[in-house]
């Protein structure tokens, strides 16, 4: 369903948590899960679609859209939506209205218990549901892993740990891009010995500067380079969250 957030309501709405959903004569309880996607107008087709992709978000509040503005992505208005999965089965109407709520707030706190309202857009008939349908909801979490260069090889290999534990399979990242902290971008070649290390590839080769920083080239023993922070190696990618697999995405 769309999200709108009824402005009275004073706390966050947050995936995962359990709201009472109204609609038609029922009240049911359902776990909420928060999307949403930079806002496309009618023309071009917005509102929801299987088709596109859509963010993970922990939490929706009424400060929501004002901080959108503050994000890097420049003021974009973004689609919101909810996914409500119902303790119980029930009917649901095309485009009914939705209420969410939290009837369990105590009645003597002069709060508003009512949190948010929107009109069912899509609904799932079968059973098992969350192994058949909810995979073709194309909802990511943006992940990052770090670690650090060790040493380099060459000019054209780093040796990374910490990127990965131990008993990680390693050619589940083999391919994957990476970016060094000193702005060379590289490729995860495979696995280094036994301990969880990594090999990647910088295409481009490293910089002079980054070379010697990691204790590549020739060097007397004991001799300072006069660099004391490590290379930090960046692996950035995104995973649906109903993906059973758990691949890792990137562009």
């Amino acid at each position: 369903m769309d999200f709108n957030m009824i402005q009275y309501f004073k706390s966050d709405i947050k995936s995962k948590a359990k709201f009472h959903i109204s609609l038609g004569h029922e009240t049911v309880m359902a776990k909420v899960t928060l999307f949403s996607s930079p806002a496309k107008n009618e023309k071009s087709g917005g509102g929801f679609d299987f088709d596109r992709e859509y963010q993970f978000d922990e939490s929706y509040s009424k400060n929501s859209e004002k901080s959108d503005e503050s994000d890097g992505e420049a003021s974009l208005p973004r689609d919101r939506f909810v996914l409500l999965e119902f303790e119980t089965a029930v009917p649901v109407l095309p485009e009914c209205i939705v209420i969410g709520s939290k009837l369990d707030t105590d009645i003597n706190a002069n709060l508003c218990r009512l949190a948010f309202h929107g009109k069912a857009l899509k609904t799932f008939t079968t059973k098992d549901f969350a192994k058949t349908d909810l995979p073709n909801l194309k909802i990511y979490k943006d992940k990052c892993k770090e670690g650090v260069v060790e040493r380099a090889s060459n000019e054209y290999e780093v040796i990374v740990k910490d990127l990965v534990k131990k008993e990680t399979n390693v050619d589940l990242f083999t391919g994957l891009k990476v970016e060094l902290s000193t702005g060379e971008p590289g490729v995860i070649e495979g696995s280094f010995g036994q301990s969880g290390k990594i090999k990647v590839r910088i295409m481009q080769g490293l910089k002079p500067d980054t070379f010697v920083r990691i204790g590549g080239g020739k060097k007397k023993k004991g001799e300072n380079t006069g660099f004391t922070e490590p290379v930090v190696v960046k692996l950035k990618f995104k995973r649906y969250i109903f993906d059973e697999k758990k691949k890792m995405i990137q562009l």
